[in-house]
């Protein structure tokens, strides 16, 4: 008898348990974060924000379940806004580097780049190697790669002066500087500059090569996370992910 009790105590406990597990709030919105200052990857068109990470993002909500919900940041703000919970991903052409995957998680990679160094379409600026860089002023954006690689490998080596490198919150604000002659150089990702170069304005003078890997940038140790990349390696697994990168990079 005492058994018996003993069994339907701990049956009613279980049935307990499930229900308020059950009437728990199903997270309904993947809230993203972006720049939309990284053509093809994500760039504003009118009201819209548009990009090869933005495409992705839909895809994984749709095989989610849930609504997705885009906010505008400035790039120097996305990694805060994951941290103080106002984003679930961050999504702006983000390189996977072992500094950041201390203080968040990131998705399996989707793309690789490398840096360009940058100049007016019209400057006859000539660059043959790296040391060649630290003859001119040179400007990126602050908290990137660009920022991380010239810092190690230019400026604490010598090799470019500290008052050289000049640090933007934007790559548009970088990229107006540069057109506007107060910088002789820009330094940023491969692919997006291919883009913005198609306009005419500026060219490629050279290519350093550093294999960067981007993913989205997810807040630490969060359950969803798993379910996030779980989409995104289905997506890769199927070449739909191919699919969506190609369909941008015409």
């Amino acid at each position: 008898m005492k058994v018996n009790v003993l069994f339907l105590l701990l049956g009613l406990a279980l049935i307990i348990v499930c229900a308020f597990a059950c009437s728990l709030p199903q997270k309904k919105i993947l809230r993203v974060g972006t720049d939309a200052e990284n053509p093809p990857f994500t760039y504003q068109e009118g009201n819209n924000i548009k990009g090869i990470d933005i495409e992705i993002c839909k895809r994984i909500a749709d095989k989610l379940g849930i609504k997705l919900q885009v906010t505008r940041y400035q790039f120097e703000d996305l990694f805060s806004a994951l941290a103080q919970n106002k984003i679930d991903v961050a999504a702006s052409a983000i390189t996977i580097t072992p500094k950041r995957k201390q203080t968040m998680d990131f998705t399996i990679p989707y793309f690789e780049t490398d840096l360009a160094v940058v100049a007016k379409a019209s400057s006859p600026v000539q660059i043959v190697n790296l040391k060649d860089i630290g003859k001119y002023s040179v400007g990126c954006q602050s908290q990137s790669t660009s920022h991380q690689y010239l810092t190690e490998n230019l400026v604490e080596k010598d090799l470019l002066s500290k008052e050289k490198l000049k640090l933007y919150p934007t790559v548009i604000e970088t990229l107006g500087e540069l057109l506007n002659n107060k910088i002789d150089l820009m330094v940023f990702d491969e692919w997006v500059a291919k883009t913005i170069s198609e306009q005419g304005e500026i060219k490629v003078v050279y290519t350093i090569q550093t294999n960067e890997q981007y993913g989205f940038a997810m807040q630490l140790g969060k359950e969803i996370n798993v379910r996030i990349n779980k989409a995104m390696k289905e997506l890769k697994d199927s070449g739909e992910l191919e699919n969506i990168i190609k369909e941008y990079m015409h």
